[in-house]
């Protein structure tokens, strides 16, 4: 019965995974260009430092993801995952 419950957590928490690490993928390879009366402008994530936060901060939910997957459920640690996942 067990391991009926840890099934979809594990598919939630590894949906939650592929979500984070695409997103820093997609924000840290983006670039986009403009041009607004003949000047060209290039946005890229390095141009804003709002941007490099997400990147960092998504980079940091993808590690945590990847932690959770391989936590054993029977650990001690569950209840700190648990105030974890909450924030």
């Amino acid at each position: 019965m067990a391991m009926v419950k840890s099934i979809p957590t594990f598919v939630l928490r590894l949906m939650a995974l592929g979500a984070t690490i695409s997103a820093t993928i997609v924000m840290a390879a983006s670039h986009d260009s403009a041009t607004v009366l003949n000047l060209k402008f290039d946005a890229k994530y390095t141009n804003s430092p709002s941007f490099k936060y997400f990147v960092i901060v998504n980079a940091i939910a993808s590690g945590y993801g990847l932690i959770t997957l391989f936590l054993p459920s029977k650990s001690s640690l569950w209840r700190l995952v648990l105030v974890l996942d909450l924030l």
